[in-house]
């Protein structure tokens, strides 16, 4: 995500209307093969095209109503799951003999923050695209209204990010955001309540990205750019096995990246900590002074408190009536939401080490995984520097393949629900963190 800096308070962010627009569907999925073969991405559908022909058959059709919940390892998920949903599943449906009765809409909850750092055009697009604006940092009861009334209705499948953002990892899943089951078993209630008989299911779909060409040169030329630019010795000075070397590099690297911040942050580790260790402890440093500031409580794991911090910032920046203030007053909301954008800015470097650990890849040191951990380093450099990292040469194009998971039926499980809130959306979203989990690198179709 890129950094923008933050010089005065705005206006407070009005809420984006979902305007689905067929129209603008239409073109989509055109451009959308365009796009890939320009990238050199190649699609490899599995099972999924297939399976979600007949979900969506027997949606339109009034059997069921669906959640599909996906696996995130990428900003490209969307367009990838556009050209699913839009190409791929009617091509599939039309060679199933399952004829839609009408060309797939969907509705899906994305991250109100999107249009600020993407742009005005992307935020335009995925309104007329079906999507629903929500504030991940707070309740967002509208959002959340309007999530669960489409998935009651089922007209329209909903379709959520259960990780809630991307980590650019295919083989290792963020924690599972409980909001899904919520959704849910929501939506599960008013079907009954209305005496609506049809079946509510969740369907998991996993998502994996790969190099079509394992170019282990253009991966270490890559590595020695990042050991000249950071000052650190070279490949020449590393023995041992390839594998080994190259995860010590990376390491090395980001060390030094660590150590750079740990200055910054006028932290002292200790000298016994691991790699592992020193990152947790920076990641917990840096999310208790963004804390402290806007004086919020450290409770919740990572990710809840990184949205907590992002939606106080916010709060900061974007602000109501802040063209109505007098001069002294605009001047001080300005300097505070100076203050809350290095905050937030704080915060998202935290976010940037989440991901970066020495075990990725030495649970499986494949071409893959030290790709993936070196764009993930090169990307941190970039947001510390405030400036892209152009990583030459290529790594070259790349492939995605989707799989489809077992549904999970929602409606079963309402009776426990009733009994035991807490418990059963525990359980929910551990059959569903295992069914993706099932659908990630290595796993049998």
């Amino acid at each position: 995500m890129p950094r923008a800096s933050t010089q005065n308070a705005r206006p407070a962010l009005r809420r984006l209307p979902t305007h689905p627009s067929r129209m603008v569907q239409a073109v989509v999925s055109h451009l959308l093969p365009l796009l890939f073969r320009g990238q050199g991405l190649e699609i490899r559908n599995g099972n999924a095209a297939n399976g979600l022909a007949r979900a969506f058959a027997a949606q339109q059709s009034g059997e069921s109503n669906l959640l599909i919940a996906f696996r995130h390892p990428s900003t490209r998920d969307p367009v990838v799951l556009a050209d699913l949903f839009w190409n791929r599943v009617p091509e599939a449906a039309q060679q199933l003999k399952l004829p839609l009765a009408r060309p797939i809409q969907l509705r899906f909850l994305y991250d109100r923050g999107i249009p600020i750092w993407a742009g005005p055009v992307i935020g335009w697009l995925l309104q007329r695209s079906g999507g629903i604006a929500i504030h991940r940092g707070r309740l967002d009861r509208p959002a959340l209204a309007q999530a669960r009334s489409a998935l009651a209705q089922g007209r329209f499948p909903l379709v959520v990010a259960p990780e809630g953002a991307t980590n650019n990892l295919s083989g290792e899943m963020a924690p599972l955001e409980p909001g899904v089951a919520q959704l849910a078993f929501w939506a599960a209630e008013d079907l009954e309540k209305a005496d609506d008989m049809r079946q509510l299911n969740v369907l998991p779909v996993g998502i994996q990205y790969s190099w079509r060409q394992h170019n282990w040169r253009a991966l270490d030329a890559r590595l020695n750019a990042l050991e000249r630019h950071l000052g650190i010795r070279t490949a020449d000075a590393w023995t041992g096995d390839h594998d080994t070397a190259r995860q010590d590099r990376l390491i090395q690297i980001g060390m030094n990246l660590l150590k750079a911040l740990e200055q910054l942050e006028r932290l002292k580790p200790d000298p016994e900590q691991s790699f592992s260790e020193r990152i947790g402890a920076y990641r917990l440093h840096g999310l208790a002074k963004a804390e402290a500031h806007f004086a919020l409580r450290a409770v919740g794991n990572l990710q809840e408190r990184c949205r907590r911090i992002e939606q106080a910032a916010w709060d900061r920046i974007y602000r109501e009536g802040v063209d109505q203030l007098p001069p002294l007053e605009r001047s001080l909301a300005d300097w505070e939401a100076r203050e809350a954008d290095l905050q937030l800015t704080r915060m998202r470097l935290v976010e940037h080490f989440t991901s970066v650990s020495g075990h990725y890849i030495s649970d499986r040191p494949d071409f893959d995984r030290f790709a993936e951990m070196l764009l993930l380093v090169e990307e941190a450099i970039g947001w510390i520097e405030d400036k892209p990292w152009h990583g030459k040469p290529s790594l070259g194009p790349q492939r995605v393949e989707l799989r489809l998971g077992r549904a999970l039926p929602v409606r079963p499980r309402l009776s426990q629900y009733r009994s035991n809130r807490r418990e059963s959306m525990q359980l929910f979203m551990q059959d569903l963190e295992q069914s993706l989990v099932a659908l990630m690198p290595d796993a049998p179709l």
